[in-house]
């Protein structure tokens, strides 16, 4: 009799979980915004809100593409690019402020989601796209799908659909065969919304004065981040092949920017893999992506390796500086 109550009282115990894990994720994800107020405005791109945030003056506006995560990472570097011209930064769906967005998350959905962000907020085209590591094929694959949007180009240490063969083995992504892929977004979405991933996420503390970096990271450690950036990278060679198929940057100004130092790993064997691998990517993946535009030309910082936002974010500001000017002394030309 016993066992017979405790098998129909599963179910019901099962749907209470449910309801109690979904309560503590609304609690949870009100906390975050009483914590992180949002920096920036929201946006309705079609029943979805997305934030950006636009700071200076001038045509053609600068859009920031981040690596992942949100694109707060950019209010160092922003400031100095208002400067001489508007300059924006945004949260991709899911990211920072922006409402999660449906499946998939590939490049190709990443860039028509900011084409109606653009276009909604009322930012002129066209734009020079400013893309770091994986946002470089976003900014590709948006120029492949509206060229008139685009005025110029900045690759910061991107992304390469040659990479999976070239790099080693660990320096990659797991990635999932496509036909698991769907199935493990909805098990994240799920773990999500009944607040078993807030759960199991690393202990956060309340933010009090917080810094630049604190405020990334506890971001970064909002379910519905984790989820976005998961899915995004199980779609990565999905996006990888868009970026490919879109190719052509016709001949508009283009800089790519690439790491001159590999990335530090302390396994010596893994830090010797990535010595020589970093001379792969500099004299033979990278230059290929100054093959997108006539104009292009490809620009090694020394002092730096993948992190370049942080580690020379001068760099950054000097190449979109000249892109914008370039970009302006042609539209003066065409006129």
């Amino acid at each position: 009799m016993c066992l017979k109550k405790a098998i129909l009282g599963a179910p019901l115990i099962a749907a209470l979980a449910i309801v109690v894990g979904h309560i503590y994720e609304w609690v949870g994800e009100r906390r975050d915004r009483e914590q992180l107020p949002q920096v920036g405005r929201s946006v309705d791109i079609g029943g979805r809100r997305l934030n950006i945030f636009c700071s200076g003056a001038g045509t053609p506006s600068v859009i920031l593409e981040s690596a992942g995560g949100p694109g707060y990472m950019w209010t160092d570097i922003q400031p100095h690019l208002a400067m001489f011209t508007t300059a924006c930064w945004y949260d991709r769906a899911g990211e920072g402020w922006s409402d999660p967005g449906p499946y998939p998350r590939t490049s190709a959905a990443i860039a028509s989601d900011l084409h109606h962000l653009l276009h909604r907020a009322g930012i002129p085209a066209p734009y020079v796209l400013a893309g770091w590591s994986f946002g470089g094929l976003n900014v590709r694959v948006y120029n492949g799908m509206y060229p008139a949007d685009v005025a110029g180009m900045v690759l910061i240490d991107s992304a390469h659909e040659d990479e999976p063969i070239r790099a080693p083995k660990f320096f990659l992504a797991s990635t999932a065969p496509p036909y698991v892929r769907y199935p493990l977004y909805l098990i994240l979405n799920a773990s999500a919304w009944s607040g078993v991933l807030r759960l199991f996420r690393p202990a956060s503390r309340a933010l009090d004065n917080p810094t630049r970096q604190q405020i990334i990271r506890a971001l970064r450690q909002q379910p519905k981040s984790i989820v976005t950036d998961m899915s995004t990278g199980l779609m990565v060679p999905d996006s990888y092949k868009q970026a490919h198929e879109l190719m052509r940057l016709g001949d508009r100004p283009l800089i790519v920017l690439t790491a001159g130092k590999p990335q530090p790993w302390s396994d010596p064997e893994r830090a010797k893999q990535a010595a020589a691998y970093q001379q792969v990517w500099i004299h033979e993946i990278q230059p290929q992506l100054t093959h997108l535009s006539s104009r292009g030309k490809q620009i090694v910082v020394e002092n730096s390796d993948h992190g370049i936002p942080d580690e020379a974010p001068q760099a950054i500001t000097s190449a979109i500086n000249e892109v914008v000017m370039a970009a302006r002394a042609g539209s003066a030309t065409a006129h």
